[in-house]
């Protein structure tokens, strides 16, 4: 399960997780992630510089795995209302946010999205294949 540490900082575990590092990784590379201070863009060159082949998607599919999405549990009001969740390999749905601590990753709700009035993006992750040949 995630959890997030502070009230902005769903993006540490949610990105430790589809990067496959340590939250103090993250922490170390991003300390403004605490307080909710990293952009999107800045996140997708975080993630390549990681190794990762990174696609950004509009909305929310669920079609590639693993991913992170930014969501919205309510109408958004401002950018604070949004935050990220991770999908891992199988599909289910990790919400580091306390309010969703009793909520199953493999609930139906949680798979589909459907616990989220707003989807915004998906940004998903793949090892280029000569990595994966070569092994580095």
């Amino acid at each position: 399960m995630l959890r997030q540490q502070a009230e902005r900082d769903c993006s540490v575990p949610v990105f430790a997780a589809v990067a496959g590092v340590s939250e103090d990784d993250v922490r170390r590379d991003f300390p403004e992630a605490a307080v909710g201070r990293v952009s999107v863009l800045d996140w997708v060159h975080w993630l390549k510089r990681q190794g990762f082949v990174v696609l950004n998607r509009s909305g929310c599919p669920d079609d590639v795995v693993p991913c992170v999405h930014l969501v919205a549990t309510h109408e958004p009001r401002g950018p604070g209302d949004f935050y990220w969740i991770y999908r891992d390999l199988d599909g289910d749905v990790h919400a580091p946010s306390p309010v969703f601590q009793f909520m199953p990753a493999d609930d139906p709700r949680m798979r589909d999205l459907s616990v989220y009035a707003e989807k915004v993006l998906t940004l998903s992750v793949s090892v280029p294949v000569q990595k994966i040949c070569t092994g580095s």
